[in-house]
């Protein structure tokens, strides 16, 4: 999830990896213009941050401080050109430099660290966005979702069917807001909190928790089955993750 394929300012590389049409392209503005693309365009100023979506062209005016990150298996609810202010404190220029710069050095520890920055970056474009995107009921069930992400006996079909309207409309609303369906939404947040656990080597006051203790507190009742998602989504056992260079420090 919000793998970083490319950090840094290389316009022509960029380029190339736009016309593939393939990633997340993220711009951050090193001046004011216009962007365009086939579903309309979009204004930006200095240190606004340009989102564009896979299969979708965006043609504008480059500047040599431009600074451009292409991600994969990113869900946003964007299906058009998008322009996103900066964050209070400067958190997307902090989070692009570094983003640069972890993929300049490469090796092990840069992946951890590149993989954590692709999430804080995805993250502050939600908090900028969502309150406006979403829905009542799609606020609501997202909040209900990130309130249960540790309950292993969370039903989350039953609380859906609970609400006063029709599932797959829940679902298909859902997903449209989000670009995740409930459920994909679900386990993005407890994978998210189980590699969060790993990588910050948490203990209780005996030793380092294991992998069926992070699976619990991830509400998984199975541990082979965490397992099993965890290496789908993030292409290495617990176990292995967790020996990783922390990618905090």
């Amino acid at each position: 999830m919000n793998d970083i394929v490319y950090a840094g300012k290389d316009a022509a590389r960029a380029a190339e990896l736009a016309a593939t049409r393939k990633y997340w392209q993220f711009i951050r503005c090193g001046g004011r213009g216009e962007a365009k693309c086939e579903k309309g365009g979009a204004s930006y100023a200095r240190g606004d941050i340009l989102v564009v979506p896979p299969l979708t062209g965006c043609t504008r005016a480059e500047r040599g401080d431009d600074g451009y990150i292409f991600m994969e298996g990113t869900a946003l609810p964007f299906r058009s050109l998008q322009t996103v202010k900066e964050e209070k404190g400067g958190g997307f220029a902090h989070a692009f430099l570094q983003a640069e710069r972890y993929f300049g050095e490469g090796g092990e520890r840069s992946s951890a660290v590149l993989s954590a920055l692709g999430d804080l970056i995805v993250s502050y474009i939600v908090a900028q966005t969502e309150r406006q995107a979403l829905s009542p009921v799609v606020e609501s069930l997202c909040a209900d979702i990130a309130a249960n992400v540790s309950n292993s006996s969370y039903a989350l079909d039953a609380v859906i069917r609970a609400l006063p309207l029709n599932y797959d409309y829940v679902r298909k609303l859902f997903k449209s807001q989000t670009g995740a369906t409930p459920h994909e939404y679900l386990t993005s947040l407890r994978m998210r909190l189980a590699r969060q656990l790993l990588l910050s080597g948490m203990s209780n006051q005996y030793s380092r928790y294991s992998v069926a203790q992070i699976s619990e507190m991830c509400g998984f009742a199975e541990p082979l089955y965490f397992s099993r998602v965890f290496k789908k989504h993030f292409g290495a056992a617990p176990s292995d993750y967790g020996r990783q260079p922390d990618a905090l420090t």
